[in-house]
């Protein structure tokens, strides 16, 4: 479990950030909400942002580009899918992958205030939903020029104490969340496993079950700075006021 001594260090540390990185329909969420409500049940004080709505730069205008580019690339294609795509990511042109390379060093530049804002200060932990990590897999290619530009990022990139790969299979991920062509899937996730190669603190954790995997999850929690020995199953009954702090867009 989380002792008094080691909340006490993650609060003289903090914050303590970890990030959940993965394709669509993996479950980051479902373990993010976890994680949150467990580390708050601690007495921690726990920031949850979005890469996408906190962090990403221009994100509207960007969204917009991509939803342009992609109509006309893919007509109706999509018209009957039951999720719209935030940011068409799978539309793969030179000039998108061109902008969004650039667009990526100005999310680092604007990570790294956020990271260090008061607001982020006064917590104990932050947990982001998608990270940069998640950006280098959208232009991550087998070219060399790719591959040394992802390596660059990722040296600029401020380091989470945790970062994880929520791995899934792409079928069964597409089937909760049918957001993008499921072709883009199957090479989106291996974009993702193949990051570990530049990244090498990633943690990939495997397909499973929910529970299987807020399991692997908290064991590596538990062996951080922020946590000593197992997490327990059960909740606990200490009684706190903190609160997942809602960060302004």
């Amino acid at each position: 479990m989380i002792s008094n001594n080691a909340t006490a260090q993650a609060i003289a540390a903090r914050p303590f950030v970890i990030s959940f990185s993965g394709i669509d329909g993996a479950g980051k969420t479902t373990q993010i909400e976890y994680l949150s409500s467990y580390l708050q049940k601690q007495g921690l004080r726990v920031a949850r942002l979005s890469f996408w709505d906190h962090v990403a730069v221009w994100s509207k205008m960007r969204a917009g580009v991509g939803d342009r580019s992609a109509d006309l690339l893919r007509g109706d294609e999509m018209a009957e899918r039951p999720f719209a795509p935030r940011n068409n990511k799978s539309v793969r042109t030179w000039y998108l992958t061109a902008a969004r390379s650039g667009f990526y060093m100005l999310d680092i530049a604007r990570l790294r205030r956020i990271l260090a804002g008061q607001q982020i200060k006064s917590c104990d932990v932050v947990i982001f939903d998608r990270y940069v990590y998640d950006q280098i897999a959208n232009i991550y290619s087998p070219s060399l020029a790719a591959r040394i530009y992802a390596k660059f990022l990722s040296k600029l990139t401020p380091a989470p104490d945790l970062a994880f790969v929520i791995d899934a299979s792409p079928a069964a991920a597409f089937a909760r969340k049918p957001e993008y062509p499921l072709e883009f899937v199957h090479r989106n996730r291996q974009n993702f496993l193949l990051l570990q190669e530049i990244v090498p603190r990633l943690i990939i954790v495997p397909p499973a079950g929910a529970e299987q995997v807020r399991s692997e999850i908290c064991s590596h929690v538990s062996q951080s700075r922020l946590g000593a020995g197992a997490l327990p199953e059960e909740k606990t009954e200490a009684t706190v006021d903190a609160a997942v702090v809602r960060m302004q867009t």
